[in-house]
């Protein structure tokens, strides 16, 4: 159950404000269909945290966890960088 409640907080805090929501808000706001639009960002977020979710798995029989941790954290900071410097 920690599992549950650690990857909803986690999830739900990470996204809170993200540029998703933003073109969801936009997107609605245009289209006026928030049920239709609802739907489609479920299902669509729901199919990518699946398939993160097999990565992971599948990585873990190779890889050791602390190793995708330095992984994670070394493709962060790249983004990061690469955000800033394309502005």
């Amino acid at each position: 159950m920690s599992s549950l409640i650690t990857s909803f907080l986690t999830i739900f805090l990470a996204e809170i404000g993200d540029k998703t929501q933003i073109a969801l808000i936009s997107l609605t706001a245009a289209k006026h269909k928030p049920i239709q639009i609802w739907l489609g960002a479920t299902i669509a977020f729901c199919i990518l945290n699946l398939l993160a979710v097999l990565v992971g798995y599948e990585l873990n029989k190779y890889l050791p966890e602390q190793y995708l941790k330095y992984i994670s954290g070394l493709f962060f900071i790249i983004v990061g960088i690469w955000t800033i410097l394309s502005k």
